[in-house]
């Protein structure tokens, strides 16, 4: 905080966090007044935070899901960043950090490429013609414009010069027949959220949001018009769910209207819009849990939540379920009695009394409640990324899992009694519904 209010203080820890990139006051507050703030924090700051309260008692390996690896003994480095599946050619996408490996399998688990990029990979787009791949640049917190949209296979760069890029889909905004790239650029201090619109054989940038935290979108006509918008979850401090207006040539509203906004420390890690109660209009699941950052503690408000759409884009919060480290919300009809079931991942969970919780499944029983189970074999690592497929093609989606084995979490979680990770980067939860 002292370095953002233009402050010097003796910690070298602040020190080390100076940064040319990050926002600061143009004006610095007092030495009076910072001193007021540190008084202020000590004396209302807790020693501590309370125990999650789970609303029911999770049951442990259920039998809707058979659970084991994905490839038993698959070496890799367990830190997935990429988890695509492509129906159409029954293929399935693994890419990781470490390595920057990008691995293809077939629909049976069979194993028909492996390819290094230059940075780790974070997302795919699956064409008739080709495979674009959108590299990371640097994954680690930085602001050096080093990511990329590449073609898979001829290596030809279509954008250059993104911030730490997360995530990226192709649409036609403006209805010119030609399809843009509309990019999350999460970054650290420098980020945004910017759409590329193609002219000719290049592209030009229109930034939507111009702050880092940009993490996941959906492209939705939420205003009721015929014209596509941009819902999109942005994070990083100010943590929001923003709903972009788009006039039908491709240009968003400025500012966005604000359809949740959460306090700076939740950890926003994902959301996605589905109908929940039926009424027609799509409504949230919202995930929180990055615990990466400087409190690394176990922290009572991660889980996940259902927000209710009004009908008039209007969302208040009608489900919440703690889950500790909440990284992933896949949300499906998965045993098949006609509403939605979400399975969830932790990448922060508590260790040393429930790593069982790392993945969860809510079987829907109706009107916002839900029947939570764990699974004992995800005590082994810490998860993150999800796809579903139906693998065996029995009429039901299956599930893959990936992990995010960060070295440095791994360790602290050893020396607090934790278990070593598990080799098994890669799991599969295969629907017996």
């Amino acid at each position: 905080m002292a370095l953002r209010l233009g402050v010097s203080t003796p910690s070298s820890f602040n020190e080390a966090l100076r940064h040319p990139q990050m926002k600061v006051l143009p004006q610095a507050v007092s030495q009076a007044d910072w001193e007021s703030i540190v008084s202020y924090y000590l004396a209302q700051s807790p020693d501590s935070l309370p125990a999650q309260v789970l609303p029911a008692e999770p049951q442990l390996d259920p039998a809707a899901f058979r659970v084991g690896p994905f490839v038993p003994g698959l070496q890799s480095s367990a830190i997935i960043t990429l988890l695509k599946t492509d129906s159409v050619r029954e293929r399935i996408f693994v890419g990781e950090a470490g390595t920057n490996y990008l691995r293809t399998f077939d629909w049976n688990r069979r194993l028909l490429s492996t390819q290094t990029l230059p940075s780790p990979p974070t997302d795919l787009i699956v064409g008739k013609e080709r495979v674009l791949v959108l590299e990371s640049g640097i994954l680690n917190p930085n602001d050096e414009p080093k990511g990329r949209l590449v073609e898979l296979g001829t290596g030809k760069v279509l954008i250059d010069s993104l911030f730490r890029p997360v995530f990226v889909r192709q649409y036609d905004f403006d209805g010119d027949g030609r399809d843009d790239f509309l990019i999350c650029e999460f970054g650290d201090n420098r980020g945004r959220l910017a759409l590329y619109h193609a002219t000719g054989s290049t592209y030009e940038r229109r930034v939507l949001d111009a702050n880092p935290g940009a993490i996941r979108f959906e492209i939705r006509d939420l205003t009721g018009d015929g014209i596509p918008d941009v819902v999109a979850l942005l994070a990083q401090g100010d943590e929001r769910i923003a709903l972009f207006e788009n006039d039908g040539k491709g240009n968003f509203s400025a500012p966005p209207r604000i359809l949740a906004r959460f306090p700076p420390v939740y950890g926003s890690m994902y959301f996605a819009m589905h109908d929940f109660n039926g009424d027609g209009h799509p409504d949230i699941v919202y995930v929180n849990g990055d615990n990466f950052d400087y409190s690394r503690v176990l922290k009572p408000y991660h889980g996940v939540r259902i927000l209710e759409n009004d009908g008039q884009n209007n969302f208040v919060e009608r489900f919440f379920f703690p889950v500790y480290g909440a990284a992933r919300a896949e949300v499906a009809d998965f045993d098949g009695d006609g509403d939605l079931d979400i399975l969830t991942t932790s990448n922060f969970a508590d260790f040393v009394r429930h790593a069982e919780r790392g993945i969860m499944y809510f079987e829907n029983t109706g009107n916002y409640t839900f029947r939570p189970s764990a699974f004992s074999l995800a005590s082994g690592n810490q998860w993150n990324l999800t796809a579903t497929a139906d693998l065996n093609k029995d009429g039901r989606l299956d599930v893959i899992v990936g992990a995010m084995n960060l070295g440095n979490i791994a360790r602290m979680q050893r020396r607090s009694g934790g278990p070593v990770a598990a080799s098994d980067p890669l799991l599969l939860f295969e629907n017996r519904r």
